[in-house]
């Protein structure tokens, strides 16, 4: 069978067996459930080099704010989950044993036998994640606690949102020190002005 017809098919499994009891809705690649100012996403992220004998892709596992979005970045319009910006993002198969970095169907591929890995790594790994993100200040806590410099830009605007100043800009002087490049740091003082101009 048509190894994008079986990737499909796996991601419309998931959502089925998992996700649609816990009231996510599926929309392509997407399955999504709104929590107000948070949306938990799983996003099936396809490589392009993929073709009816070989399907590569990638499931991940997001939260998206759009108010944070906003805050952040006011020149990109928020329109829902996207391949854009976004509060968190991990591989949903880096909690498969052992992690898979992607997933591939070819024609000798047990199907099957991947659907029940990624059912149980979002079972054991990215739900009961997921469920200490339900609200911005929970997901906040949880950020902090993470600590890895992949997440400061979103402690930053999340802290700016609640009113937390202090942390805000002990978060944004971190990932300001942390740039490894010039542009990254560019990007960063953008960021910055464009939170403290906006909440202004």
């Amino acid at each position: 069978m048509n190894s994008l017809v079986l990737r499909d098919k796996l991601l419309a499994d998931l959502h089925a067996a998992i996700f649609k009891p816990q009231g996510y809705k599926k929309k392509g690649h997407w399955i999504t459930r709104d929590l107000g100012n948070l949306t938990h996403s799983y996003y099936l992220r396809a490589s392009r080099f993929g073709n009816s004998e070989h399907a590569i892709f990638w499931i991940d596992v997001q939260v998206f704010s759009e108010p944070w979005h906003q805050l952040v970045f006011p020149e990109r319009p928020y329109k829902g989950p996207s391949e854009g910006p976004s509060l968190f993002s991990r591989e949903l198969g880096s909690w498969c044993s052992p992690p898979q970095l992607k997933h591939e169907i070819t024609p000798n591929t047990d199907v099957a036998t991947l659907t029940t890995c990624l059912v149980r790594a979002a079972e054991h790994g990215a739900i009961p994640l997921l469920s200490t993100f339900e609200t911005p200040e929970a997901l906040l806590r949880q950020l902090v606690v993470l600590s890895g410099s992949e997440f400061d830009l979103s402690v930053v605007g999340l802290s700016k949102l609640l009113g937390y100043e202090e942390q805000a800009r002990e978060f944004m002087e971190r990932a300001k020190r942390n740039a490894v490049h010039e542009n990254d740091l560019r990007f960063l003082e953008l960021r910055e002005r464009n939170i403290w101009r906006n909440a202004a």
